[in-house]
């Protein structure tokens, strides 16, 4: 298959995900707890049970690596594709409209044999696509912003003091944000890190351990094809797709304002 042909699945795939999540919004109710220990909603597995069937009426194997169910084969398995059907389940369930999906299609485990990636927000049907060749909103090219030099003027920088004694993470966390005029945490990775492939954020700084492949895997691929800057703090080698803990990482909308960042907290 072509990338266009990816690209249409992920397309019906955050529609048909996304109705699912609108319809549930007044009834969301808490079901048990997924394999990261996080609770499940009704409205994760609605999105999950939309995004899985969508991909069994093509008819094409699929092994889907969700944050909900973990691994299922779909038409007896094959073509990886990583899924986290509603990120930001906290902020539905408050009432707060800002939640996205994510999928990302690899041709193995191997973050370098991703072929496709997209991110849906759902709360305002844009969506934000990858065809390994440039990155799209709503079919339009975007690029990364052209802000080389700190200040950085608008960034995701996501805190993390409560449970954290380590003393070098916070002396970290509050030279960056001094060189942040209008920080931002949305509470939903996957569309913030997306943002810094199409300009709407300058970057995206995770400092503490915490994110997982799922929350990120398809924007760490727009990142990579619009040449925004993208650095794993905790992991050295190449990313497995299938890896279970948590990452650190800072995305930047060039190398030059990447290394400004870096060298902040080196």
């Amino acid at each position: 298959m072509n990338p266009e042909n990816y690209l249409a699945i992920l397309e019906h795939a955050f529609k048909r995900a996304r109705e699912k999540v609108i319809n549930c919004r007044e009834n969301i109710f808490s079901l048990k707890e997924n394999r990261f220990g996080d609770t499940t909603y009704n409205i994760d597995t609605e999105a999950e049970g939309a995004i899985i069937e969508e991909f069994r009426k093509t008819g094409i194997g699929f092994t889907l690596i969700s944050e909900e169910s973990g691994t299922i084969n779909v038409n007896g398995g094959g073509t990886i594709a990583i899924i986290d059907p509603l990120d930001g389940s906290n902020n539905a369930v408050r009432g707060i409209p800002c939640y996205s999906t994510s999928i990302c299609i690899s041709k193995s485990l191997k973050f370098s044999d991703v072929i496709v990636s997209g991110v849906s927000n759902i709360v305002t049907g844009d969506i934000i696509f990858c065809d390994g060749k440039n990155v799209y909103l709503n079919g339009q090219v975007r690029r990364p912003s052209s802000r080389t030099e700190l200040p950085i003027t608008l960034a995701t920088v996501i805190p993390r003091l409560y449970g954290t004694d380590d003393k070098g993470y916070s002396e970290k966390l509050f030279k960056i944000l001094k060189y942040v005029k209008y920080p931002r945490f949305f509470g939903t990775a996957a569309i913030e890190t997306a943002y810094v492939s199409i300009g709407s954020l300058d970057a995206f700084i995770e400092l503490y351990p915490r994110l997982r492949v799922v929350d990120i895997a398809a924007s760490l691929f727009m990142a990579k094809i619009s040449g925004a800057f993208v650095k794993l703090l905790n992991i050295e080698n190449e990313l497995d797709l299938s890896y279970d803990g948590r990452i650190s990482c800072i995305l930047a909308a060039n190398e030059k304002l990447g290394k400004n960042i870096l060298d902040l907290i080196s």
